[in-house]
This record gives C-alpha cells, structure tokens and sequence, in this order.
C-alpha cells in the first residue's frame, strides 16, 4: 500500500509545480511524509528513502 501511495503522490508532485518546490525544499524524509500526509497520501519515511536511492 505505501508504494501505490508513493506512486500516487509522485503523480500529484509531477503535476504541481507549488508541491514540487515544497518537496525539493524538505530538509529531510520525514518532512516529505508530512507533506505526502498533508496531500491525503501515506507512505514511510523508509519508503520515500528508498525512492530517491532509485
């Protein structure tokens, strides 16, 4: 389920030039979760870690 929330989310940034620049400003994973949570998304921050290691 967190990586289909993960996924979901990645589609909201890619389509929100305000929400990408908050998330490339995050100081760190767990504030990507927050912001992922503040979209109605959840995922982990080990989810999002694992993510932007590819």
């Amino acid at each position: 389920m967190s990586k289909a929330q993960l996924n979901a989310f990645m589609v909201k940034v890619a389509g929100n030039a305000a929400l990408k620049a908050q998330v490339d400003a995050a100081a760190d994973s767990a504030a990507v979760v927050a912001i992922a949570s503040g979209e109605g998304h959840s995922f982990t921050a080990a989810t999002w870690s694992r993510h932007v290691r590819g």
